[in-house]
C-alpha cells in the first residue's frame, strides 16, 4: 500500500482518500493489484470493528472496483517445452520439482508450497490436504511421474516440509516468486504467473475432452463458475462441430443444385 494509506491513522483514513489511492494504485501498479489491496484494506476495518478496536466507518466500502477480466492464459505446446528446458536448467532441486509439480497437480501455489510429507501417501500414490482454500479436505491422486519427483527430494526423510527453507530451518519455502522470475526469463515466458501453470493442467485436461466437473474435481473448486472458463480455453470441439455443420449445411446446397 502506499504512504498515502500506511502513514495515516484509522481516523485520518477517509473514503476519498481510499478512493484516489486505489484510481493511483491502479493507474501505477495495475487494476488487479488495485482491488486486491483495496479489499485488504477493507478486511482490516472490517476485522478491527468486529472485535472493538473500530467504532468508525470502513472507509473502503462501497468503492467501485476496477473491472477485471477473467485471465485465460495457459501454456501451449512450445511454450511448455521451452519451460521443461528451463526447470532441468535451475539449479534449486526444490524449485525446479515446485513448478513441476504445480504443473503436473494443479496445485494452489501456498497450499504446494506448505505441503509435509504426512500428507502424502507414495504407495497408493495420494496427496491429502487436510484442509484448503475451499474449507475442506482435498485428496488428489499423483500421476506417476510426480511421485517419482517427490521420491527424489532430499527432504524425504530429513524434514517434516516437502520444500523446507534453506534460510529458516524448521520452516517451509515461502516465496516463490524471485525463483519463477528466472525461470520464465530462461523459458521466454514473460507474461507467465505462477498461477497460470495451475490454469495450465485445467486447460490441458479439457483439450482431452475431460468435463467441468472433473476439472473442477482435480483443481477442488467449490464453484462450477469458476471452472467454466475451462470451457472456452479448448477451441478444438468447437471447430470440429462447426466444421460437420458446415458440411452437413453445404450438402443441402449440393442437392439443391443437382435438383435442378
Amino acid at each position: 500500500m502506499q504512504a498515502t494509506v500506511t502513514k495515516l491513522k484509522a481516523s485520518e483514513c477517509s473514503r476519498e482518500i481510499v478512493s484516489k489511492w486505489h484510481q493511483r494504485l491502479g493507474s501505477d501498479h495495475g487494476r488487479y493489484q488495485a482491488n486486491r489491496s483495496l479489499a485488504l484494506l477493507s478486511s482490516i476495518y472490517g476485522w478491527a470493528i468486529r472485535l472493538g478496536y473500530w467504532n468508525g466507518p470502513n472507509p473502503a466500502r462501497a468503492i467501485q472496483r476496477f473491472r477485471e477480466e477473467p485471465r485465460s492464459r495457459f501454456l501451449n505446446t512450445s511454450e511448455l517445452a521451452r519451460l521443461h528446458v528451463a526447470l532441468d536448467e535451475e539449479a534449486n532441486v526444490f524449485w525446479r520439482a515446485y513448478f513441476r509439480l504445480a504443473l503436473l497437480l494443479g496445485a494452489r501455489r501456498s497450499e504446494l508450497l506448505g505441503a509435509k510429507w504426512a500428507d502424502f501417501n507414495l504407495v497408493d500414490g495420494l496427496w491429502t490436504l487436510p484442509e484448503t482454500k475451499a474449507g475442506r479436505s482435498h485428496t488428489l491422486p499423483l500421476p506417476e511421474a510426480a511421485a517419482r519427483l517427490l521420491a527424489a527430494l532430499p527432504s524425504r526423510f530429513s524434514s517434516k516440509w516437502i520444500f523446507p527453507s534453506d534460510k529458516h530451518p524448521g520452516h517451509a519455502l515461502s516465496n516463490a516468486n524471485q525463483a519463477w522470475t528466472r525461470i520464465r526469463k530462461r523459458a521466454a515466458l514473460p507474461d507467465v504467473r505462477i498461477h497460470d501453470l495451475r490454469r495450465t493442467n485445467g486447460s490441458w485436461l479439457a483439450a482431452q475432452g475431460c468435463s467441468l466437473p472433473l476439472i473442477g474435481r482435480v483443481l477442488n473448486h467449490s464453484q462450477p463458475s469458476t471452472t467454466a472458463i475451462y470451457a472456452r480455453l479448448d477451441l478444438a470441439p468447437i471447430r470440429e462441430a462447426l466444421e460437420r455443420n458446415a458440411k452437413l449445411m453445404l450438402a443441402t446446397r449440393e442437392s439443391d443444385s443437382g435438383a435442378t
